[in-house]
């Protein structure tokens, strides 16, 4: 198999001892004084492990490995290219005897299927070094994602872009994957790079120093850059390799389908976001004690991941605020409760447990030990674990709201886990009141309670649950205000009037303060001269009301008489209604009513002023005067007529019944002295007259016919 060399090949050094070092982990009870936490290389946060890289050239040594995938396959941390990675380099190789490309002689033609991305276009064909072209890449690595890993694996590999050179085309290309090779400068071979680099520097990712892949480990491994021979520009059938050699490791070219020597080291950029820590003892699997391992030796650290991130329901653990116990709330049984400090570690299966003591896990107390919770799924190989959290001193801070201040000056209190506060004392500057109903306004007390409740002030005490952290609602601002109402000018009336009707005057709280020591008089000159009727209340609560009367006195000579009805409370400006009666002398105004026929007549007298009228002059009625009667109906011998007459004064109207005629009924004279009613109608007189004349003329013209009739 021929293989070009940089370098005059060195004899390989086989390192065959190796030194394990091995940390005792809670064999014995560790005393309190003795408990140191962890180190960084022992246990590690997310940001601690993105600290460590492979590049010794920057003076600082600060290497480590992590386990990922099957084997217990160990990883360099080579270092962070953004806020949720960590790029990784194997460790060791992950396949033996690995070909790059199987035909080293013929060019390649472009294929689209290879998903390299030029600058300037897809070039006609490529060299068989090219590695976007390689069999390596697109079959043994894509393979290896899926063999090598799980699924939840796999989804933590993150793609990465890289770029490459393309020697025949003298240009650059990149390619987009989860696993791929490290590249090595054929100029600079003191080191590796792998993640992202840029078109212009294809040497810029981060750096893997010898000590992680040359010294330590003597297997040469691909990578991919092209070998350019000296000899020949335009030979393209060999890829470099890393040359690992303890005294002087180099880069090789090599035949891409040299199966013989060159092994697979891939890298790949693994997503942090899901990360919680990492520490240096492996997952645990029973109860008792867990080896801290070397993370930059033989050993490597074991993720945990965020249970919570996953869903995963671990329950609680809280270390007690004085390290002698973990309470543990809603742990599933079979949950592991791992306790780690510089020491070692030592891992409880729970079953049923609420707590469990320092001492039950050969601890005199749990000081400076990192604690969590974790399960593990086997068959994706990922571990779920939650942090125990430190009960703390409980952080009380209350501050005084508008109108309040603390008198106590201890608003501000740190205080041991279930222990009670000092009192804090609360009260209301001059100026406000708490209003009934305050307390029930002051809320986050977490066990507190408001006691010795007035209108000026409170306590807070109890023992608070959790951390309380609050600002008291403002107290109220003291609004003293009072209406009165009602009017106070009297309707003027004369000397001699009946008692007044009094008028009602109303007295209204609109503030938010008791009114006191109510005082209602009438003030002025003429005080004397009204009546006040009041309750005798001396206090107002806010929006109540009170009610008085005032009354002028009776018998008031005439004149104008004021007063002022004076109202006075505690911290308030007096309240006032001016009163006023009038009284007035009578003077008379005369209304002649007229006699008629049937009223008499008077005068009304009514005073101008106040409305007071009486009668007088009275006259007697005029009586009737009657016009002649009018026969309305005349009467006959089957039935009454009718009459009527009208009075000349008032048009009233009287009527009389005509008796019927009878048919024997002869006119005669009578002698005797008329009894019928003297009413002044000489109507029926005339009538019967004419009836008698023409009745005496018929009967002498019938006997002069029959004496005539006789002869």
């Amino acid at each position: 198999m021929k293989q070009s060399y940089l370098k005059k090949p060195y004899s390989f050094l086989l390192v065959s001892a190796m030194v394990l070092t091995m940390f005792p982990a809670f064999s014995t009870s560790v005393h309190a004084e003795e408990n140191q936490s962890p180190t960084k290389e022992q246990f590690s946060t997310v940001e601690e492990l993105k600290s460590y890289d492979t590049n010794d050239n920057d003076g600082v040594k600060n290497p480590a490995k992590v386990y990922f995938g099957n084997n217990n396959q160990q990883w360099w941390i080579a270092g962070s290219q953004s806020n949720n990675s960590l790029t990784l380099f194997s460790a060791s190789s992950m396949g033996d005897g690995v070909q790059f490309e199987s035909n080293y002689m013929a060019n390649k033609t472009y294929d689209d299927k290879w998903n390299c991305t030029y600058p300037n276009g897809e070039p006609a064909e490529v060299f068989p070094n090219h590695y976007g072209a390689s069999y390596i890449r697109n079959v043994t690595l894509k393979e290896m994602e899926t063999s090598f890993f799980t699924g939840s694996e796999q989804a933590l590999i993150n793609e990465t872009t890289i770029y490459t050179d393309d020697t025949k085309n003298n240009s650059v290309y990149s390619t987009t994957e989860k696993l791929y090779l490290a590249y090595g400068d054929q100029e600079d071979y003191n080191h590796i790079t792998v993640g992202k680099n840029s078109a212009n520097d294809l040497n810029d990712g981060l750096r893997i120093d010898p000590s992680y892949w040359g010294e330590s480990i003597l297997e040469l491994f691909w990578i991919r850059s092209p070998f350019v021979s000296n000899d020949d520009p335009n030979d393209g059938s060999n890829v470099l390799t890393a040359w690992p050699s303890k005294n002087y490791p180099a880069f090789n070219g090599a035949q891409t389908n040299n199966d013989s020597l060159e092994n697979i080291r891939p890298a790949f950029e693994l997503n942090s976001s899901t990360i919680l820590f990492a520490s240096a003892v492996p997952t645990a699997t029973s109860t008792g004690n867990l080896t801290l391992q070397d993370t930059d030796g033989d050993g490597a650290f074991t993720l945990r991941y965020d249970a919570s991130k996953y869903s995963k329901n671990l329950g609680s653990a809280v270390i007690s605020y004085d390290d002698s116990k973990v309470i543990l709330t809603d742990v599933p049984n079979g949950t592991y409760l791992v306790s780690q400090n510089s020491n070692g570690a030592y891992a409880k299966q729970i079953t049923n447990e609420t707590e469990v003591s320092a001492s039950g896990m050969n601890l005199d107390n749990f000081a400076n030990c990192k604690i969590w919770l974790e399960t593990t799924d086997t068959a994706n190989r990922i571990t779920y674990a939650a942090l125990a959290e430190k009960e703390q001193e409980t952080a009380v801070n209350i501050v005084a709201g508008a109108g309040l201040n603390i008198t106590s000056n201890n608003g501000v209190q740190e205080v041991v886990p279930n222990t009670a506060i000092t009192d804090i004392i609360v009260e209301a500057v001059d100026g406000y009141f708490l209003p009934d109903g305050y307390e029930d306004r002051i809320q986050g007390l977490n066990g507190l309670t408001v006691t010795k409740m007035t209108k000026n002030g409170f306590a807070i005490s109890g023992t608070p649950i959790s951390d309380v952290n609050i600002t008291l609602p403002p107290a109220t601002k003291k609004v003293y205000s009072m209406i009165l109402s009602g009017n106070g000018t009297f309707t003027g009336t004369c000397v001699g009037y009946q008692p007044i009707i009094a008028k009602e005057f109303t007295i209204t709280n609109d503030g938010n303060i008791d009114l006191e020591n109510i005082d209602i008089s009438i003030t002025g000159t003429d005080k004397d001269k009204f009546e006040l009727i009041g309750d005798g209340t001396i206090t107002i609560q806010p929006s109540d009301t009170i009610k008085v009367t005032v009354t002028p006195k009776d018998s008031l000579a005439a004149g104008v008489y004021q007063a002022t009805l004076t109202v006075t409370a505690d911290n308030i400006k007096t309240a006032t209604t001016e009163l006023q009666f009038t009284v007035n002398g009578h003077d008379y105004v005369a209304v002649v009513t007229p006699p008629s026929c049937t009223e008499k007549g008077y005068t009304t007298y009514t005073c101008r002023n106040c409305g007071h009228s009486y009668k007088g002059n009275e006259v007697d009625a005029t009586g009737h005067t009657w016009g002649e009667w009018k026969v309305i109906k005349e009467a006959t011998t089957t039935e009454t007529g009718k009459k009527e007459r009208v009075c000349e004064r008032c048009d009233y109207k009287e009527t009389a019944v005509i008796s019927m005629i009878s048919n024997e009924e002869q006119p005669t004279t009578s002698t005797k002295s008329d009894t019928a009613v003297k009413t002044g109608d000489s109507t029926n007189i005339l009538l019967w007259g004419m009836v008698t004349v023409i009745s005496l003329a018929g009967v002498i013209t019938l006997l002069f016919f029959k004496r005539r009739k006789c002869r």
